[in-house]
């Protein structure tokens, strides 16, 4: 214990003297540490004013902020600046509109077709009450009619010319043109203006009248001639309202049938981009089109001749029609030269067979006319594509439907492909012999030895053995001869030769053959076996089949009968005692 105190000691004094070193360096540096703190607090208080400084320009800043983003404004319509925009300009102007653009446009030339359909429409209301007032014999009741009818008429142009004005002058001031420049005049804006012109001056002309014959009719006076000259007047005046008014339906009906066109433009592009369009094109359908009046002769009959002088109706069908004709007339043309360019690569290139040649040749003119025919439904404003929409949706129902013309197309086909015959040939297919006249990919024409026309489906043919009888050019002709047991079978032989030698038609490559091959029941037959060239084929075998007859004649080689001997065993039956 003495031993280790002294060590115990030493440590506990050297642990104080290291804890108050220590101490005392803690302590100057905080020391040092409090002047630093002492100057960063001024520096605070003096940032503290700038930030309030600060403050107040970053509020004035805001709406500097707020001013320098305003929000975008929304899209309005500036296709309609013009209704009279032709249709070419219109279409580069809605090609790059995004749906919900497109859809701003369709509603403003909805706008403008609906109000041109409006005002067609009080000016049909007002025809119809100048036909009462003409029906009418009360003078001051024609003239009441008449009141109401340039009421009608004015009231509901008035409003739709103004819905008309405020679509076209939104569209302006969106472009920033001027209303001047835009409307500028044109043949047909100033028949058009000239006619609202005569159906304003008919209007005021019957409120004219109308008032002098209420100030004339104050007290009821007895029919009189001036009475029946002011109701010939009102007559008269009735009669010159009513063709104004018809004047004006063509020329307004003009104007929607242009509306209406240049709404299906813009329909087109939206329904391209995604946009329902049914509505629109629904009410454009229900409005268009001529309207005559059965009953009434005479607006009926000016409403034909205005159409057919119109230049949106008469005049355009006409031209569409031309079109129409001058197209398939240069696609015919077009469709018989590729053929025959395509018939002439055929032979001399491919060296096809000449069935092929007329098949491609034939597809290939039918599929361009077909295309040629496509391209002048569309001169005839024929909307082909839900044609086209409606063959794709209902392809399987029309292959299940033409599953036999597809059987006869594929085996047609395969008959090019292989080739087994060609135009010319004499064949035995489908149960028909006859000369192939033609073919398709569906059928194949036989000509028949007696001249009939016979069409065979190729799945008939290809299903079934196929006979060329001239593939070659060389044939056989098989013949047999039956002689009699007493003739001699020997010199037989050697006059069939004869008569093979002696025919010049008769190949002698390969030799003929003539043997004696069977010993039949009646008849000891003898085959000859010439060959010929295939077009000589029918006329060596008869001219062979008579000279062998007349020589067998001369020789007198007997040409058997069938027979059979019947014999009969045992007695005669004997006669009865009645025999």
């Amino acid at each position: 214990m003495k031993t280790l105190y002294p060590i115990v000691r030493c440590l506990c004094t050297t642990g104080i003297l290291f804890c108050s070193g220590l101490l005392s360096i803690t302590a100057t540096a905080a020391d040092e540490a409090a002047p630093a703190t002492g100057q960063a607090a001024p520096a605070a208080d003096q940032a503290a004013p700038a930030a309030d400084q600060a403050a107040p320009a970053a509020d004035q800043a805001a709406p500097a902020a707020d001013q320098a983003a305003p929000e975008k404004p929304a899209y309005t319509a500036h296709t309609t600046s013009d209704p009279r925009i032709p249709r070419d300009q219109l279409k580069v102007m809605v090609k790059p509109l995004t749906k919900s653009e497109l859809q701003v446009e369709a509603d403003a030339w909805f706008k403008l077709l609906r109000a041109k359909a409006r005002e067609i429409a009080g000016v049909r209301m007002g025809v119809k009450k100048t036909n009462e007032a003409l029906d009418t014999d009360d003078d001051q009741a024609a003239k009441d009619r008449l009141t109401v009818a340039a009421s009608i008429t004015k009231k509901i142009t008035d409003e739709s010319q103004a819905e008309e004005q405020e679509v076209t002058a939104t569209a302006q001031k969106n472009l920033g043109v001027d209303e001047a420049d835009v409307n500028a005049p044109a043949d047909a804006d100033a028949d058009a203006d000239k006619t609202d012109l005569n159906a304003d001056a008919a209007v005021k002309e019957a409120a004219v009248k109308e008032s002098a014959s209420k100030d004339a009719v104050a007290e009821p006076t007895p029919p009189t001639g001036d009475a029946a000259d002011s109701q010939s007047s009102t007559a008269l005046s009735a009669a010159q309202l009513k063709s104004k008014m018809l004047t004006s339906v063509t020329k307004l009906q003009d104007q929607r049938t242009g509306l209406s066109d240049r709404l299906g433009i813009v329909l087109d592009s939206l329904e391209g981009k995604g946009g329902d369009v049914k509505e629109y094109r629904l009410y454009a359908a229900r409005v268009s089109g001529i309207e005559l009046d059965t009953s009434d002769f005479t607006a009926a009959w000016t409403g034909f001749v205005g159409w057919v002088a119109s230049q949106e109706g008469g005049q355009r069908l006409a031209w569409n029609v031309g079109r129409f004709i001058l197209t398939l007339l240069i696609t015919y043309f077009i469709a018989k030269i590729i053929a025959a360019i395509v018939n002439w690569l055929l032979d001399r290139k491919l060296k096809l067979s000449r069935l092929a040649e007329r098949l491609v040749a034939s597809t290939i003119k039918n599929l361009v006319m077909l295309i040629g025919f496509a391209v002048a439904l569309t001169a005839l404003e024929v909307d082909i594509t839900p044609v086209l929409a409606a063959i794709g949706a209902t392809g399987l129902v029309v292959g299940l439907a033409l599953q036999g013309t597809l059987s006869n197309f594929a085996s047609g086909l395969m008959i090019l492909i292989n080739r087994p015959f060609d135009v010319g040939n004499v064949v035995s297919a489908g149960g028909v012999t006859g000369t192939i006249d033609q073919m398709n990919l569906v059928s194949t024409t036989f000509r028949t030895f007696d001249n009939q026309t016979i069409h065979v489906p190729n799945n008939e043919i290809w299903n079934h053995v196929i006979t060329n009888i001239t593939a070659n050019p060389t044939r056989r002709v098989d013949l047999e001869f039956g002689i009699g047991y007493d003739d001699d079978f020997e010199h037989a032989e050697n006059l069939i030769k004869e008569v093979l030698a002696a025919n010049e038609l008769v190949l002698s490559d390969p030799k003929p053959v003539v043997v004696t091959h069977e010993l039949a029941d009646s008849s000891v037959n003898i085959v000859c076996r010439p060959w010929a060239k295939t077009s000589d084929w029918w006329q060596v075998k008869t001219e062979v089949t008579r000279e062998i007859k007349r020589r067998f004649d001369q020789a007198g080689i007997s040409f058997p009968y069938p027979q059979q001997d019947v014999h009969f065993y045992g007695s005669a039956p004997t006669p009865s005692a009645d025999g």
